[in-house]
């Protein structure tokens, strides 16, 4: 059994403040390989050649700054995904905490799985927006950024294509 204590060296608001900020770095350091991931998932002309050469087309059709289309879209879901997620998990655990106040691995493991699933859903539409500007040519753009995005979506395609391919996120 476990005991969940609360770590007294630093507040909420700064773990979280902290956690923001090292995912915002590390998203940041590594969206070059997310936009070229991308790129080859949806079979973009920029992936006819390789994973490695697509790197080199990219940088000679848009620029350099095409490998961080998506990325602000990208952080900007890290709060609020983590939110969801550490909320969700702190109720669910209280939920399966016996009359000591203690949880079992397997609990505590169905409680991170659920809230984890839960900010999937609650946070996915931003996925879709973030792959739709990542694919975009950034010379001739479609959307002008995530809020743009998001409108055209939803009014152009409805509400459905905001959570197209969730299940599988889930999964």
């Amino acid at each position: 059994m476990a005991i969940l204590k609360r770590d007294p060296r630093l507040t909420s608001w700064q773990s979280t403040l902290c956690g923001g900020v090292a995912g915002v770095l590390s998203r940041t350091a590594t969206a070059p390989l997310d936009v070229v991931k991308i790129l080859t998932q949806v079979g973009t002309f920029h992936s006819k050649q390789g994973f490695l050469n697509t790197f080199q087309l990219v940088y000679k059709a848009e620029g350099l700054q095409a490998f961080w289309k998506g990325n602000l879209t990208a952080c900007v879901r890290l709060f609020p995904y983590s939110a969801v997620q550490l909320s969700a998990y702190h109720r669910l655990s209280v939920l399966f905490m016996d009359d000591l106040g203690q949880i079992s691995p397997s609990k505590a493991i169905l409680a991170g799985s659920v809230a984890g699933m839960l900010a999937a859903i609650v946070i996915y539409p931003t996925d879709v927006i973030k792959t739709r500007l990542i694919v975009q040519n950034s010379l001739e753009p479609t959307y002008r950024g995530i809020i743009h995005a998001l409108y055209t979506v939803y009014y152009q395609e409805g509400f459905r294509p905001l959570y197209r391919g969730v299940s599988l996120s889930i999964l």
